[in-house]
């Protein structure tokens, strides 16, 4: 057992000393480390404090020179300057008659569909262009000769106002086939004729009666002087003087008639001017019940085609909705076709809020980025502002903005041509670098 001990006490001692000697290597190891670490090198820190500067340097200059808009964002619509037209129907019928395909196009004011109704369209057309005629014309006299009044026709609700219009005419007709006027006043006229002729043989007969009554005076004179000298008698002178008288009596007389026949002939005169302006208001009168009922036709045709036809307002291209053929049952209200335009120009207008509002200036640039269409893969349209609505309603202002390049995107795709298209515009406001934004936020919190 001692020897036991012996050689245990002599094994902790041998650690022990191992121990020592291995703590004693480290503390030695540990400072040489220590001196090396703590000594750095001078070149180290002069090259990186000049390369902290130029990095900081670079970062103020690019911050300087890096700029970028404030972006104020707008809900805008994009729509053709002529937007497309609905036509509704205004009653509930079935369609009688179409005269249009779809995707057809069509000029203004082409029928496009009749709905079911008593009357023949081409009947009414007919007489409508005829009332188009004689509500037109300056001289209805003539244009009532040239016009043949078509008869048995089929139509509708208008047929009183049209036989109205045709008894007006008929009865012109029958005035100027039977005109009692002109032979009135040709037979005035005649008579007035006669007594014409009979003063210009009265005003000879007057010459001839004052040469007569010339003579006979001369001849009463030479008597008196033979009477004062009494180479004739007093019987002789007296019936020298019953000649002179007889012959001044028929020169008056004839006077007489000469302006008897000339009130005659006033009076045949006066007659025949009654009798012209008679005429003329007759016929003034016929040809204005004529261009009344005229009118009265046109006004019902305009109320009957509200009712019952549809036609194109614009020009443009035809586009059915769920009604296509015809005896189809439309309803009153329904959208039976739209006309499209040709899309010429591009109208964009949309709203933006109020916050950054008032940085929208005319001119600035604008990015549209398209609902339908992912800016990602088509791009974004160019324009530029036009105006913003001077007051704000409903917390938003109105923007409109015309587009650069129509509907061709940055990245040089067309878009397809559309009554209406939805997107967002980016407004691009002022240009400001990343130095300028810091300043003017760090400047407002220290004015806070």
């Amino acid at each position: 057992m001692p020897e036991d001990n012996h050689i245990i006490h002599a094994e902790d001692a041998a650690t022990l000393h191992n121990s020592n000697m291995n703590t004693t290597a480290s503390e030695w190891h540990s400072d040489e480390v220590e001196d090396i670490i703590g000594q750095m090198p001078s070149w180290i820190i002069r090259r990186g404090v000049v390369l902290v500067g130029i990095l900081l340097a670079g970062v103020f200059i690019g911050a300087y020179f890096l700029k970028y808009p404030d972006v104020v964002p707008a809900r805008v619509t994009i729509s053709s300057a002529n937007p497309p037209v609905k036509l509704v129907a205004r009653n509930s019928l079935p369609i009688q008659h179409l005269y249009v395909h779809n995707n057809e196009l069509v000029a203004s004011n082409t029928v496009l569909c009749v709905l079911a109704n008593p009357a023949n369209y081409k009947d009414l057309e007919t007489v409508e262009g005829m009332v188009q005629e004689i509500d037109t014309t300056i001289d209805l006299h003539t244009e009532l000769l040239k016009i043949k009044v078509p008869t048995g026709l089929q139509l509708g609700d208008l047929q009183y106002n049209y036989t109205e219009l045709y008894q007006a005419i008929e009865a012109y007709y029958y005035f100027y086939n039977h005109d009692v006027y002109t032979s009135k006043i040709r037979t005035l006229t005649q008579q007035a004729s006669y007594y014409g002729q009979l003063n210009r043989e009265l005003g000879q007969k007057e010459q001839l009666l004052q040469e007569q009554l010339k003579l006979q005076h001369n001849r009463f004179k030479a008597d008196s002087s033979l009477l004062t000298d009494k180479v004739i008698s007093r019987m002789e002178f007296e019936e020298s003087r019953k000649k002179m008288l007889d012959q001044q009596m028929n020169t008056q007389s004839n006077k007489s008639n000469i302006i008897q026949n000339n009130l005659q002939q006033e009076e045949y005169q006066k007659n025949i001017t009654e009798t012209t302006l008679q005429k003329h208001s007759e016929e003034n009168n016929l040809l204005l019940k004529i261009r009344e009922a005229a009118k009265r036709f046109a006004g019902a045709y305009s109320l009957w085609e509200q009712n019952y036809v549809i036609k194109s307002p614009i020009s443009g291209k035809v586009n059915f909705f769920k009604y296509w053929k015809e005896n189809q049952f439309v309803q009153t209200g329904e959208g039976v076709v739209m006309i499209i335009p040709p899309t010429q120009a591009f109208v964009v207008r949309g709203n933006t809020g109020i916050n950054g509002s008032g940085k929208i200036k005319p001119g600035q640039q604008v990015l549209i980025k398209l609902t339908a269409y992912p800016f990602e893969e088509y791009g974004m349209l160019r324009g530029k502002m036009v105006s913003r609505s001077m007051v704000a309603m409903d917390s938003t202002f109105e923007v409109e903005i015309n587009l650069d390049n129509g509907l061709v995107t940055n990245a040089g795709k067309t878009i397809p041509v559309q009554p209406q298209l939805e997107g967002v515009a980016e407004i691009l406001t002022d240009d400001k670098s990343i130095l300028q934004r810091l300043f003017e936020s760090v400047y407002g919190k220290w004015r806070r």
